[in-house]
């Protein structure tokens, strides 16, 4: 991987972020290829079921209801990305409040549009842009489910909430809501926190951080000769 003078130069014009996440551009294939745990026999929707809603049997109805943030009986492209874990710019550590900061990721626009455009492929028989409620009950009778992407379980809040859900109110909010036990989970969450706090505080300030510009991406004009 080769670096340029040009990260320097860009930096002065373009807030670091939003410059990452347009040279990156695209997220690879190869990120993106976490398996379905056994138990769940290949299905998504069961799994994403069980670890986001705690529910081992919901049918058609209850799951397009739990994912209908507008109680509009449709879902639109926002309510797809949100139940794949997608509508935020970036995925920070595992996405599930756990993790190393080094693993978040920038959530590129072409992923974001793949997801959507399939899901709608599959479900929004009259191209309208969004699934009725009729649509899928007529896809689900059919044995159809929502698809898997390879990309986890799917985390619909931001990782603080989803340390809240997953484990605060399971082990502290009734008997322990200051942390006063610490589990290990406690303590990675705790970490991944402090560094996305320091990231963030870095690239308000300009400052340089560990988010490199990859020359593959920049037009060759651009790039100083050798």
């Amino acid at each position: 991987m080769r670096y340029s003078t040009l990260f320097l130069t860009l930096l002065t014009v373009y807030p670091l972020r939003s410059l990452s996440i347009e040279l990156q551009g695209v997220n690879r294939e190869s990120e993106y290829k976490e398996p379905i745990p056994q138990e769940f026999d290949g299905s998504w929707q069961r799994w994403h079921m069980k670890v986001e809603h705690d529910l081992d049997d919901a049918d058609p109805e209850a799951v397009f209801k739990l994912h209908d943030t507008r109680n509009a009986n449709r879902l639109c492209a926002y309510d797809i990305l949100r139940m794949y874990g997608l509508a935020r710019d970036e995925v920070v550590g595992e996405g599930n409040g756990m993790g190393s900061h080094d693993n978040t990721e920038i959530i590129g626009r072409q992923l974001k549009e793949k997801v959507v455009n399939k899901v709608m492929d599959l479900i929004d028989t009259n191209n309208d842009g969004e699934i009725s409620l009729d649509e899928w009950k007529r896809y689900s009778n059919e044995g159809g489910e929502f698809p898997d992407f390879g990309l986890g379980s799917g985390h619909e809040y931001d990782f603080e909430d989803e340390y809240e859900k997953h484990h605060w109110i399971k082990y502290h909010s009734q008997n322990d809501p200051d942390v006063n036990v610490q589990h290990a989970e406690d303590v990675e969450h705790e970490l991944l926190h402090h560094f996305h706090e320091i990231d963030h505080e870095q690239i308000k300030k300009g400052e340089v951080v560990n988010s490199p510009i990859l020359l593959d991406h920049v037009p060759a004009k651009f790039l100083a000769r050798q």
